[in-house]
């Protein structure tokens, strides 16, 4: 099972462009074996993304950068 490597939607080929998020496919898609069923809220719009995303296929905004300075941040106290 194929999905993309920015927002882990599942992808039936191998496509230039994923149809979920508009992203050209720079990486390869990840192989996994299951069906990812946990969600978090993005940051920037509140809406519902697969819990491994980097990147919000609904505002289109980058989480990875955001997760790590949080992350970073939170290490400081």
């Amino acid at each position: 099972m194929l999905k993309c490597p920015y927002c882990f939607e599942l992808l039936e080929t191998r496509p230039q462009k994923c149809p979920h998020c508009a992203q050209f496919l720079l990486d390869d898609p990840v192989e996994v074996d299951y069906k990812s069923i946990d969600k978090k809220s993005c940051v920037f719009c509140g809406k519902k993304i697969l819990a491994e995303a980097k990147f919000c296929k609904y505002c289109r905004k980058w989480l990875d950068k955001v997760d790590f300075d949080a992350n970073t941040f939170d290490m400081l106290d």
